[in-house]
């Protein structure tokens, strides 16, 4: 119903701030990435006129004939919990030279604001509320906040899904964020399935740091 209201224009251009519909910022060749957004037979699709071409309803659970990569949700995840700063995405945190000396280190590139610091902090709150009592309980780690949300995609297929897992850790000093896909699971929900790869995921990250 709120998607209705804000129509399939307002989440389109707010997904944009996101980083949909542009290729990701990644230190690989351009025909190696893919721009997350709405796709129609094979080619992205950005409507001239998304009130008449767009079913805001579904568009705003993520169905429509919306595709995301994983890369694309982990950088929303990371986006809310760098209170709205998208950052850009690496695959090098920094080069060595043989005898083990830094001869250079990737920095912070913040590539705009997505949302407002309050809004990111709503998101946060929210997320948490997912993990700590909702669908995304199997995330938890025990004596750290985490701040999730579950997804669980449709294939056209009776009872095989693709199940999502988007989150950060700890969410009131976010350290890690991730984006759990699992592809063609039977009977396979984002809670049950990949956020449990999620909490592995940022458990082991977090106790490396």
């Amino acid at each position: 119903m709120i998607g209705m209201k804000l129509g399939a224009g307002a989440i389109l251009e707010q997904a944009k701030r996101f980083g949909f519909y542009d290729l990701p910022p990644l230190e690989t060749p351009a025909n190696e990435r893919q721009a997350s957004g709405l796709y129609h037979h094979g080619r992205l699709f950005d409507p001239e006129n998304p009130a008449r071409q767009v079913d805001p309803g579904r568009l705003a659970f993520g169905q429509e004939t919306l595709l995301a990569t994983p890369l694309q949700m982990a950088m929303v995840a990371a986006t809310i919990a760098n209170k709205g700063v998208v950052l850009r995405p690496h695959l090098v945190k920094r080069i060595t030279s043989p005898d083990g000396k830094t001869i250079s280190r990737t920095g912070r590139d913040e590539l705009g604001r997505a949302i407002k610091p309050e809004t990111a902090a709503a998101l946060t709150d929210m997320m948490v509320s997912v993990v700590e009592g909702g669908t995304g309980t199997a995330a938890q780690i025990p004596g750290i906040r985490v701040a999730g949300k579950t997804g669980t995609a449709e294939t056209g297929r009776t009872d095989v899904y693709i199940p999502w897992f988007i989150a950060f850790a700890p969410a009131d000093d976010p350290k890690v964020a991730v984006a759990v896909v699992v592809e063609d699971k039977a009977r396979g929900f984002g809670g049950t399935v990949s956020a449990p790869i999620a909490k592995a995921l940022m458990q082991a990250i977090i106790e490396q740091r």
